[in-house]
């Protein structure tokens, strides 16, 4: 099958990237599988750069206008990446530091869900771009958390320590993009039930041992000297199917046009 994990051209770096937190390096490929078909020109925006790293994998030979972020070591470790001419900081949910109308292209990568004031935010993020520009993202919605593989206990403690705000339908983001003038053109789909499940296990183990300090045999197991788990894990996400019909996997991309 074309579209599993292990096929993706970005698997085997996304691997020896994030091996110590699969589900990191399981949730990106199809995050940059789709995002890297849309090219850099004319002024574009990493909206939420982070680090950087996710611009620099799925965009080797383009470079964007301009990054922004709120981590300062995040923005220090994507200016050094140079794959922004240069990186401001800013908080997202409130004000971008930009002149109206002056993004051809602001790309989000799974940053919009975390962010409280989604009103805002989209506000900004229409008020930079220019009127037939595109905003596009990716975000996980609400199957990530109806195939949620764990208890309603695990559940709320996992949306404590990783904030997820906005776990929309497609028809849910349409509303809320409209208010803002931008108009859904195009939505795909990604993460089946199986591979949600997985993912949603492993960040649930990963970040909570990370975040809450919280004990994970998992995570124990998985981090061995030996290394027989992790590579048992490995296979598994290696066979699991990302790409879905648009509406109907826990994750989508959308490209959205400022009207």
């Amino acid at each position: 099958m074309r579209d599993l994990i292990v096929n993706s051209r970005f698997w085997p770096e996304l691997w020896r990237t994030y091996k110590d937190v699969p589900s990191i390096a399981l949730c990106r490929v199809p995050e940059i599988e789709y995002a890297s078909t849309i090219s850099l020109t004319g002024t574009t925006l990493d909206h939420c750069c982070g680090d950087g790293l996710f611009a620099a994998i799925a965009w080797q030979q383009e470079e964007f206008t301009a990054g922004c972020d709120l981590n300062e070591w995040a923005m220090n470790h994507a200016r050094r990446r140079h794959r922004h001419a240069h990186v401001d900081s800013c908080d997202a949910g409130r004000e971008l530091p930009y002149d109206n109308d002056f993004f051809d292209l602001v790309f989000d990568n799974s940053a919009l869900e975390h962010i409280l004031d989604l009103d805002k935010a989209l506000s900004e993020i229409a008020r930079v771009t220019k009127p037939g520009g595109t905003f596009a993202f990716n975000v996980l919605n609400h199957r990530y958390f109806e195939w949620w593989p764990c208890g309603k206990e695990d559940m709320a403690d996992y949306r404590e320590w990783q904030p997820f705000f906005h776990a929309l339908s497609i028809e849910e983001w349409r509303r809320q993009l409209s208010k803002h003038r931008l108009v859904v053109r195009e939505f795909l789909g990604y993460f089946p039930e199986e591979a949600s499940r997985v993912l949603a296990l492993l960040d649930f183990e990963f970040s909570g041992h990370a975040i809450r300090d919280r004990p994970s045999n998992l995570v124990s197991k998985y981090r061995s000297l030996l290394g027989r788990s992790r590579r048992e894990w490995k296979k598994q996400i290696e066979q699991l199917p990302w790409r879905t019909a648009p509406d109907e996997g826990a994750g989508y991309f959308i490209k959205a046009v400022r009207e």
